[in-house]
This record gives structure tokens, sequence and C-alpha cells, in this order.
């Protein structure tokens, strides 16, 4: 019955949309930023750095917090009732009832449940990936930003079918729910990225 709690707490606090909220104070309508998305990076494009980076913040923390301090506290520690509930916080901001169920793309909160699941290696294999794209290119199209995150993933994957190995299935139901949610909030802009990648090459002439 606690493992339950937890889990629905866990999406309580990934539900709550920080950049959203902050916008909403600053009279910025996130809806007409963009690709529409309520998350931080459009936060940061609308109102700055600061605004942007404490918006990031709050999206990951979220995605760890309360989870983490059960944790800590020895209360959980079911890795497979971990898993669901850093889960459960990913879910609760890209289906936020704040929202009417339409919450945003999720990436932030996934490094937050990431942190809680593998400590740094999660978060820094996603990103490194994200900083090795931006070196090649700085200004991004949305689709270019949504490929990033799905490059991302399966480099991510790579690392998670070691830890399958060394039988840390708990880690693979993080990552099949995980990339199964983000998958769902990017999937139209991964289409539109190589429908243009595929355009490009037939006026081009490569095939």
């Amino acid at each position: 019955m606690f493992d339950f709690l937890v889990i629905v707490l866990q999406f309580l606090s990934g539900s709550v949309m920080f950049s959203y909220i902050i916008a909403k104070k600053l009279g910025v309508d996130l809806s007409k930023v963009r690709d529409s998305n309520p998350g931080s990076t459009n936060l940061w494009r609308a109102k700055g750095f600061k605004w942007g980076i404490t918006a990031l913040a709050l999206d990951y923390f979220k995605g760890t917090f309360p989870l983490f301090l059960f944790i800590l506290l020895g209360l959980i520690k079911n890795e497979y009732t971990i898993a669901v509930a850093a889960l459960a916080g990913v879910m609760g901001h890209a289906f936020s009832p704040m929202l009417k169920f339409k919450g945003g793309k999720a990436v932030a909160t996934t490094f937050g449940a990431w942190s809680v699941l593998t400590k740094w290696q999660g978060p820094v294999i996603l990103g490194t990936v994200f900083s090795l794209f931006s070196l090649f290119k700085r200004r991004t199209t949305v689709e270019e930003d949504s490929f990033r995150v799905l490059i991302g993933f399966l480099v991510l994957g790579v690392f998670v079918f070691y830890k399958t190995l060394s039988g840390d299935f708990h880690v693979l139901a993080l990552y099949t729910g995980n990339f199964a949610v983000v998958s769902y909030k990017h999937w139209k802009d991964w289409r539109r990225f190589f429908l243009k990648v595929r355009t490009k090459r037939k006026s081009s002439g490569l095939y």
C-alpha cells in the first residue's frame, strides 16, 4: 500500500507544471512560443536564462522528489517500485492534470528520474549526447531538438542493455516506459524530421 502511495505522490509531483505557472505569472502564453510545449525550454526562449534555468531546475528536481527522500529515509527499497515511481514522475509531467492531461515533453523530468535510479550515469549519457549535438549545430529547429532526444535515448539504450545483462531489470523497466512516453510526445516531430531529410536527399539527387 505504501509503495502505491509513493508512486501516486511522485506522479503528482511530476504533474506540477512549473514552467506554465511561472510563465503565467510573467504574462507569457507558452502555447504561442515555438512548438507550444509548456516546458522550461520555451520559457527560456520567451523570458531568458534566469527564468528558464529556474524552471529547468524545478522540472529536474520534481523528477527526484519526493521519491529520493523516501529512499534516503529507507522507507522504500524495492527496485521495481522505485523504477515505476520514477516513471510516474515523468508521466505526471507528460500528462499533467493541471493542463487537462496535455503536459510537456518531459525531458528535464526524465533527467531527474534517471538520477534516482542510476545516480550520475543516465543523466551524463543523455547530457553528453545533447551537448555534442549542440556543438555541431547551435540554432536548431523543433524537429532537430526532438531528433537529439531520440539519439540520446538510443545511446542510453546501450547502457541499459549492459545493465540488464547484470540483472538490473528495473532499469530496463524505467527505460521501456520512459522511451514509450518520450516517443508519444515526440513522434510527430520525429516524423517531420525524417520527412525533411528524405525530401532534402531527393532534391539533391541522393536517391
